[in-house]
C-alpha cells in the first residue's frame, strides 16, 4: 500500500510539472511570435534604409562621412567621382572613381 502511494504521488508530480512547463513554453512561444511580428513590420524599414544606402554606395566601397568636411558650406554630400589617371592627389588612389564630399559646386577630401 505505501509503495502505491509513492507512485501516485510521483505520477502526479510528474503530471503537474509536464504541465507547468507545457503552459510556460506555450507563453514563450506566443511571446516570441509577437516579438517577430514587431521585427518584420520594423524589418521591412531596415531594409529599405539598407537598400538606399546601399544605391548610394555604390561598388566595393561605402560613403564617407561629410560631416565638418565642406567647412562653413552646407550641404555637405558624399558623391563618386572619377579619377584622372595622370592625375594622383594621393599615392593609395588608385581606383578609377573614389569619395569626395561635395557642397554646391565644390568638392572636398573626405
Amino acid at each position: 500500500m505505501g509503495v502505491s502511494r509513492l507512485r501516485l504521488r510521483h505520477h502526479i508530480l510528474v503530471a503537474f510539472t509536464f504541465l507547468l512547463f507545457a503552459s510556460t513554453l506555450s507563453q514563450l512561444e506566443s511571446e516570441f511570435q509577437v516579438r517577430e511580428g514587431s521585427k518584420k513590420r520594423t524589418g521591412s524599414v531596415v531594409l529599405s534604409r539598407f537598400l538606399s544606402q546601399k544605391q548610394l554606395s555604390g561598388p566595393g566601397s561605402s560613403p564617407p562621412s561629410c560631416r565638418s568636411n565642406c567647412g562653413s558650406c552646407s550641404p555637405c554630400q558624399p558623391v563618386h567621382v572619377p579619377i584622372q589617371p595622370g592625375l594622383v592627389m594621393k599615392p593609395l588612389e588608385y581606383y578609377p572613381e573614389a569619395w569626395r564630399c561635395k557642397c554646391g559646386n565644390k568638392i572636398f577630401m573626405p
